[in-house]
């Protein structure tokens, strides 16, 4: 048979083994010929072999050594003599340093489409949304600040879409995605071909938006307005609201098309959908509400991508990150930050308890990033510090908190000496203590603290608050 010089990379991981037999099997059955496969099939068993040297624990080596064993016997019966298929021996010294470009993890910023490939935990959830879409053109996502809303719409739901999940999806257009920010109709326009005074157009024809987005392909459309709240929160007019609610629904309504609207909104600022009669109807069919992540979605969130670059984690280290988090309502964000403060003190592939006990865990790990960097700073730049972050939090009834998203010239707003508040800014930015979304300019960017469990579980903060 054909031979392959000895490779000098193994699988990084056992599913990435299985992928590769799986790619095998696809391969033959295409081909129906295993002699024009004989050269690939040499080099996944060379590669297999030293992929056990990676291999610690029995059950995954079993698995190793039959997928092997099967080549082998594939080998046999096409009348060639097989290589030798002994998985290697496990080898502590041989497991890889992991480049930092491998990151699986994301931290506190939301998952995008370009990051679907190591999105997990919301599987089940994807497939739900899916079957509603296939009766229904609006879904609106709501969950706490900071669940996650973003990233099951923009790495779940549309990349599904655009699979095929439903019949035709794959061709269907998938326009910009937009938050209505503190000029919502601008964002509307920079959607379509608009000509001047769109506002004015729109206010005397509220189909405008829906038509134009009509003209321009005759496939179904899908729009996502991500945080769709902010048209309460951060609009400042009312006519606004209205015309952005009308033209949505517009296209919602469209009789000839399958246009899609998808909204990702905070639960507290629910109750302004009353105040839109024609909206709040769409929306009791449209609201789903983002239930928190349960033990099994955990654990895929924190196992599937590790597996993908061969990253491990000492024994029961994984139980005790799901024991953390496990009925937190944000639990997927702070998971992240977690995994990727731990990512960042790895020992070549390997997540120790050591770096567990360094970072904190689960809730306390964004404490521990805050005291940490609090306790560097000089005490007129703590002082700052302080300043700024009681600026992004809001205490409220039973003396429970919520984090406040505000527009940077508003947090700025009187506050001096403004040069130094502009470096604290940049600087919790840095620690990912604070994120930012950025706006139509500057002023317009949107600041808020990275996630509650700093106003819950950071004792400082809490002592300021």
């Amino acid at each position: 048979m054909s031979t392959v010089s000895q490779p000098t990379k193994p699988y990084p991981s056992l599913p990435a083994l299985r992928a590769a037999h799986g790619e095998l099997l696809k391969a033959i059955r295409e081909t129906g010929n295993l002699n024009a496969t004989l050269e690939p099939v040499a080099e996944f068993i060379s590669r297999g072999v030293i992929t056990g040297a990676l291999l610690e624990h029995e059950d995954d080596r079993t698995t190793a050594q039959s997928l092997l064993d099967y080549w082998s016997a594939m080998i046999y019966r096409s009348g060639h003599e097989p290589p030798d298929t002994t998985l290697a021996e496990f080898d502590r010294d041989a497991d890889p340093e992991l480049d930092e470009s491998l990151c699986p993890y994301v931290g506190l910023a939301p998952f995008q489409e370009a990051d679907h490939d190591r999105f997990f935990g919301r599987r089940r959830l994807t497939g739900f949304l899916i079957e509603r879409l296939k009766n229904q053109r609006m879904i609106a996502l709501l969950g706490a600040t900071g669940s996650g809303k973003s990233s099951v719409i923009r790495a779940g739901l549309i990349p599904a879409l655009k699979a095929g999940g439903i019949e035709g999806s794959a061709r269907w257009r998938y326009l910009p995605p937009i938050t209505p920010g503190s000029d919502p109709i601008a964002q509307l326009a920079r959607i379509v071909p608009a000509e001047a005074d769109f506002a004015s157009r729109l206010a005397a024809d509220p189909g405008l938006f829906a038509a134009a987005i009509d003209q321009s392909d005759d496939q179904p459309a899908v729009l996502l307005v991500d945080q769709f709240d902010e048209l309460f929160t951060l609009a400042p007019s009312e006519t606004d609201q209205v015309l952005f609610v009308a033209a949505l629904i517009g296209l919602a309504n469209v009789p000839d098309a399958r246009h899609t609207v998808l909204l990702t909104m905070r639960s507290d600022v629910e109750s302004s959908i009353a105040r839109f009669p024609e909206l709040q109807s769409w929306f009791e069919r449209a609201r789903i509400q983002l239930l928190p992540l349960g033990a099994g979605e955990l654990r895929e969130a924190i196992e599937k991508p590790a597996e993908l670059i061969g990253l491990k984690f000492e024994s029961g280290l994984i139980d005790r990150l799901i024991e953390d988090l496990l009925g937190e309502p944000a639990a997927l964000p702070l998971l992240q930050f977690t995994l990727l403060e731990l990512w960042e003190r790895r020992d070549k592939n390997l997540i120790t308890w050591a770096a567990y006990n360094e970072v904190g865990g689960g809730r306390r790990a964004l404490a521990g990033v805050a005291e940490q960097f609090y306790r560097s700073l000089a005490p007129d730049r703590q002082e700052m510090m302080r300043r700024l972050l009681l600026r992004l939090v809001r205490v409220e009834r039973g003396q429970d908190v919520a984090i406040k998203r505000v527009r940077r010239d508003a947090l700025l707003q009187n506050i001096e000496p403004r040069l130094l508040a502009e470096q604290i800014l940049a600087q919790l930015v840095v620690e990912r203590l604070v994120r930012v979304t950025l706006g139509d300019t500057t002023a317009d960017d949107q600041i808020e603290l990275a996630h509650e469990a700093l106003a819950r579980n950071w004792p400082r903060l809490v002592d300021w608050l």
